[in-house]
């Protein structure tokens, strides 16, 4: 087999986990084809490494993302509870806007 017919072969097969014992033998025979077989594992664990960074910074961000989320959520509660005890206590409407930011249509509906 001359050297274009073993470089079709690793190219064609590298990846074919059949015919692992083939390319293993023309690693072996040819020292081009084993530098190629290494850059490309080299290649592989880095394209691995970077899926696995860009998972772990998605996951970084959504965690971010619902702790901003839940922190406004409570930040809402607690001014609807403010509101809610003005107008028990009988606060003026126009004060508890000013007190809370909530609009009187807003404050109404509690």
């Amino acid at each position: 087999m001359n050297a274009q017919e073993q470089w079709a072969i690793f190219f064609r097969y590298s990846k074919d986990k059949g015919k692992r014992g083939k390319i293993n033998e023309l690693i072996a025979c040819e020292e081009g084809i084993a530098m190629a077989s290494e850059v490309l594992l080299s290649i592989s664990k880095d394209e691995v490494e970077r899926a696995r960074l860009v998972s772990e910074e998605k996951y970084l961000l959504d965690t971010q993302s619902q702790v901003v989320h839940a922190k406004r959520e409570g930040l809402q509660e607690g001014i609807k509870k403010v509101a809610r005890n003005f107008k028990t206590l009988g606060a003026p409407i126009e004060q508890i806007v000013q007190a809370t930011g909530l609009t009187e249509e807003q404050i109404n509906e509690l």
